[in-house]
């Protein structure tokens, strides 16, 4: 990969969005924007590099790209009615090309893994010429950039499949790295490696918590809990389920995280007999609102884990691809309506899952845009949501799906009973509708039933959080597509795709390299050791 000056000007202005004022910074940046090997003095100037990384995160373009390329192929999202997008139209239709500048998004994850190897690199100058700076602190700053490093590398491999894979620091603008890609495969395993050797039970070098009453601290920067987190996640995606288990019960059982509590009422619709006796469930609407205010317009919830910070000075990148005049994407109503949040079959309208109103409203992306779940929009200058990369309700998601592959695997019915009182306690919190219960009273179910129940749970729970795409890749990708498992892309095509190209998209994703995207032309022409995904390259 060559990266360009034009990322390196990104660095320079997302370094400049913290450290403006700092003369020191500003005398020994050479001109390339880069931190040459005298500014490593001191613990204050690692500090500074650190909060760099951080600034990098909500620098224009990442936070968008993480959504993009986690929702744009799946079957939830549409262009907006009156103001269709070409770049993002091509790619909810299946016509993906390596020069649409949707793609360029890459970037952005590298710009920030650089930011981090380059942290990486020198940060032991600091150490070496500053008594005060600890070891301890030291091995702190190099684990938070190790864990935001292998976090960027993960939406890459999910992304784009086999990659550049570099640990060395780009650091001068007349520097150039080209590297070939390394396989997706590899690069899981070397990232699982990194979070692991930081894991160690008893020795870890993240803090748990960083304040006791700054709580944007505790869930804007890396915690010993993000990265369990993602290790969590990358386990699941390697299909590492014991271990995948392993981390979601030490968050589940720290204490430090809870479900944002939605009480509800139970009330009983008579039959003919008691056994036709029906139960529906009224939610507590003042506990929805709040739920909404909680997560998405306040943030920083009780059951946040890691949150992008945006806030009043920088705000999120998506009012100019979701706002109600001129927005670029909305929701796919058909979708949500018939098998996201189909209606009950009670006949009660006030028995609903109430996760639709906060993901959605009018075909609007409401959980972005909404200043209240029942309210008006915010205007531009109130886009100051955080975006969510982990809460607590997707580690009991993440631990369902992996006990329920490790009961399809040993065949230990057990595991099913588990993951389904897991899965039950995240639908009661979000008061989903008997008619998207897949199990009911069936009581021999079988462990691809419950996958499959799983994974329509997420979608329920987090609708345009940029999870969608990866969640059905990761199902239709298991055991290297064993069985039906490609039908999870398949049909989420008939859901998506207009009906005319149905059958041309599902033909491509036979392909299983058509799964990812292609590398950017222009990062093609500029690095002669890249080469095209064959899928695109044919």
């Amino acid at each position: 990969m060559k990266i360009t000056d034009y990322i390196v000007s990104l660095l320079v202005m997302a370094q400049i969005l913290v450290l403006t004022g700092c003369n020191e910074w500003l005398n020994l940046m050479p001109e390339d924007g880069v931190p040459s090997k005298e500014y490593w003095k001191t613990k204050e100037d690692v500090h500074s590099a650190m909060n760099g990384i951080y600034a990098s995160l909500i620098s224009d373009g990442l936070g968008e790209a993480m959504f993009i390329f986690g929702e744009l192929r799946a079957d939830m999202i549409a262009d907006f009615p009156r103001n269709p997008t070409d770049r993002f139209s091509r790619i909810i239709e299946g016509e993906i090309a390596a020069d649409n500048a949707t793609l360029d998004g890459w970037q952005h994850f590298y710009k920030t893994i650089n930011l981090c190897n380059i942290l990486i690199e020198y940060s032991h100058l600091a150490y070496e010429n500053d008594e005060s700076f600890t070891e301890k602190l030291l091995d702190e700053y190099l684990a938070q950039a190790v864990t935001i490093r292998s976090l960027m590398y993960f939406y890459l491999v999910r992304s784009f499949g086999d990659a550049p894979f570099s640990l060395e620091p780009y650091t001068n603008s007349a520097q150039t790295l080209s590297l070939a890609k390394s396989p997706k495969e590899e690069i899981i395993l070397i990232l699982i490696d990194h979070l692991e050797a930081l894991n160690q039970s008893g020795n870890e070098t993240l803090p748990f918590s960083y304040s006791n009453t700054d709580v944007a601290q505790n869930k804007g920067r890396v915690t010993a809990w993000m990265l369990k987190a993602l290790l969590a996640d990358l386990y699941l995606w390697n299909e590492q389920y014991d271990k995948c288990v392993e981390q979601c019960n030490q968050i589940i059982n720290s204490g430090q995280f809870a479900l944002i509590p939605v009480s509800r009422q139970e009330e009983i619709i008579e039959g003919v007999t008691e056994e036709d006796n029906i139960s529906v469930y009224h939610p507590n609407e003042g506990d929805a609102d709040n739920m909404f205010l909680s997560l998405y317009v306040n943030g920083n919830s009780v059951e946040s884990i890691f949150e992008f910070q945006y806030s009043s000075e920088k705000l999120n990148p998506f009012w100019k691809i979701m706002n109600q005049t001129n927005g670029q994407l909305s929701a796919n109503n058909s979708t949500l309506s018939d098998y996201i949040y189909p209606s009950t079959n009670t006949g009660d309208g006030s028995y609903y899952d109430i996760r639709q109103g906060m993901g959605v409203r009018q075909g609007y992306i409401w959980k972005y845009i909404g200043r209240e779940r029942e309210g008006s929009s915010r205007e531009e200058l109130e886009m100051t949501g955080n975006f969510i990369v982990y809460r607590l309700a997707e580690i009991y998601l993440m631990k369902a799906e992996a006990l329920t592959q490790l009961g399809i695997q040993s065949g230990n019915r057990n595991y099913y009973d588990e993951a389904l009182q897991v899965l039950q306690l995240i639908r009661n919190r979000g008061n989903a509708v008997e008619s998207t219960d897949l199990i009911g009273t069936d009581n021999n179910f079988d462990g691809k039933t419950l996958e499959q129940f799983i994974l329509w749970e997420r979608a329920r729970e987090f609708p345009y959080e940029g999870k969608r795409w990866y969640d059905l890749l990761r199902n239709a990708k298991r055991d290297n597509y064993a069985g039906n498992n490609l039908n999870y892309l398949l049909e989420s095509v008939i859901r998506s795709a207009p009906a005319e190209k149905v059958y041309t998209l599902q033909t491509k994703f036979r392909s299983y390299n058509s799964h990812y995207f292609p590398i950017p032309q222009r990062e093609i022409e500029s690095n002669p050791l890249l080469t095209q995904n064959e899928f695109y390259a044919n």
